[in-house]
């Protein structure tokens, strides 16, 4: 007889466990570190189920206002087919419907579609991952991300975005600063990117740039150039017709199995804008 899932607050001590898991499915983005931020933005999102006493899998709801995302739906192998999974989903969305989010994104993993769309979500588009090189260069009018900077990049971010995600762009200029440039064209701000560190490559994201910026290469050339010689990597919308043909053009190359963006209830899913041209992760948009 299946031992009884239970589902209960994740706690700092189980982000061993959620990044073990992560590294068996080769989220090679998705470290102790990100599960780590995760408590400390919003721990009431964060759920562990335990199965017989002991950890099966994890699940992190993220609210934006009233918009939510649900990403890091991971299950021990030993556990799979044991009702952990639905559990933690359920209780994820649960939370999010408590706090008032009209709308829920995702991205699913091909095998995990048919189980979402039973949860009343629908597809968007691929969510791609994407990976080359760029030569790197601080061009003109690019330059790091300064403390002083972030309430602009806030503002913006939050309109483009369609939610307050000013936690992970703090923290990404903090623990990376690096990876973090600004981009100011005619006295204003015409884009900015940050990133984050991984074994052997660093990720982009997320990435905004002004419409009408004929140039949005140069700070993914910055990026580069913090990144020294590690590989480039970034997520992007398929949907974003703009943001795919620039990446594309620079030589970077889609993965074999991309996830699909999906969504539950009004409205659009977060991080739509084509002025996105990089989501900041899979698991929080």
């Amino acid at each position: 007889m299946p031992a009884s899932i239970e589902i209960r607050a994740m706690r700092r001590e189980d982000a061993a466990h959620a990044a073990r898991w992560a590294e068996v499915e080769g989220w090679a983005t998705e470290v102790a570190e990100e599960f780590e931020l995760f408590l400390e933005h919003e721990a009431a999102g964060c759920f562990l189920a335990e199965s017989g006493g002991r950890p099966a899998g994890v699940c992190v709801a993220t609210s934006y206002d009233d918009m939510g995302f649900i990403g890091e739906l991971l299950v021990d192998p030993g556990c799979r087919g044991g009702g952990a999974g639905p559990a933690l989903f359920d209780r994820a969305v649960a939370y999010l419907d408590g706090r008032g989010c009209r709308t829920v994104s995702l991205d699913a993993v091909p095998r995990a579609v048919p189980f979402y769309e039973s949860r009343g979500f629908h597809p968007v588009c691929r969510s791609l991952r994407l990976r080359g090189s760029i030569p790197g260069a601080a061009g003109e009018g690019v330059r790091p991300i300064t403390a002083a900077d972030l309430p602009t990049i806030r503002g913006i971010d939050r309109r483009a975005f369609g939610g307050d995600r000013s936690f992970f762009l703090e923290r990404r200029a903090a623990l990376y600063p690096e990876l973090a440039w600004l981009k100011i064209s005619g006295g204003r701000v015409a884009g900015y990117v940050f990133g984050r560190r991984r074994l052997g490559f660093a990720w982009a994201g997320p990435w905004w740039a002004d419409p009408g910026d004929a140039r949005p290469a140069t700070l993914l050339s910055a990026f580069a150039f913090g990144a020294g010689e590690a590989e480039v990597r970034l997520g992007a919308l398929e949907a974003n017709a703009r943001a795919v043909a620039l990446v594309s053009g620079l030589g970077f190359a889609a993965g074999p199995k991309p996830s699909l963006r999906m969504v539950r209830g009004e409205g659009v899913t977060l991080g739509a804008d084509p002025s996105l041209l990089a989501v900041g992760t899979a698991a929080k948009g």
